[in-house]
């Protein structure tokens, strides 16, 4: 990812915390809590993001919040960068990862994909895949839902589930299929040679008309 070539683990995390969430600022104990980092590493950070000028800070009672220094030179470029690499899609796709060789597709669709990257709407996550379960699933998704801020309303397949599901040409399938999507791992091919097994001359580009 272009993210592990930019910046270390740590960086990545907080900086998709700090300027995905561009209008509020955390103390270092929510930063902690967010982000899964350690005390060390946290302060580590935010001292060198501090001392260049990329972030404020402000006590607020018998705390002090960190947010981005939105007069910073590089603000909008780096804030630019972020969002593209710790956005949504990406903090997804950090939390699926680990899931990878289970999931052959997953994507966000539908109202998802038109609301902006800070809007509040849950975001509406489709995946198909194998030898997996609800359960593992739902363990890997609150840290996204933390960053994010937003509730993230899963749909789990398998593959043969998701083909009946086809063949039955059932309203919510096809809806779905019809809607622009945005891949979180895999992409447009691997999903048309899912549908293509139930309809070898089509794929969801055409026949089901993806916008």
């Amino acid at each position: 990812m272009i993210a592990s070539a930019l910046f270390t683990p740590a960086q990545q995390k907080l900086l998709g915390l700090l300027f995905v969430r561009v209008n509020e600022g955390f103390h270092l104990n929510e930063i902690m809590r967010l982000t899964g980092l350690g005390s060390a590493s946290a302060q580590r950070e935010l001292k060198r993001l501090h001392e260049s000028g990329l972030i404020v800070s402000e006590r607020i009672g018998n705390v002090r919040q960190f947010r981005p220094n939105k007069d910073n030179i590089v603000y909008a470029e780096l804030a630019s960068l972020v969002k593209k690499t710790f956005g949504l899609v990406s903090v997804l796709n950090s939390a699926l990862a680990p899931m990878r060789r289970q999931l052959s597709v997953a994507f966000v669709y539908g109202t998802t994909v038109k609301q902006a990257e800070d809007s509040s709407a849950p975001v509406e996550l489709l995946l198909i895949g194998e030898n997996t379960t609800y359960g593992e699933l739902l363990s890997r998704l609150p840290v996204a839902e933390r960053l994010l801020r937003r509730k993230i309303n899963p749909n789990l397949y398998s593959v043969d589930d998701f083909q009946r599901r086809l063949r039955e040409e059932q309203p919510f399938i096809l809806k779905m299929l019809s809607e622009r999507k945005v891949f979180v791992l895999g992409d447009d091919t691997d999903l048309d040679r899912i549908i293509k097994e139930v309809h070898p001359e089509e794929g969801h580009g055409d026949a089901l008309h993806d916008v």
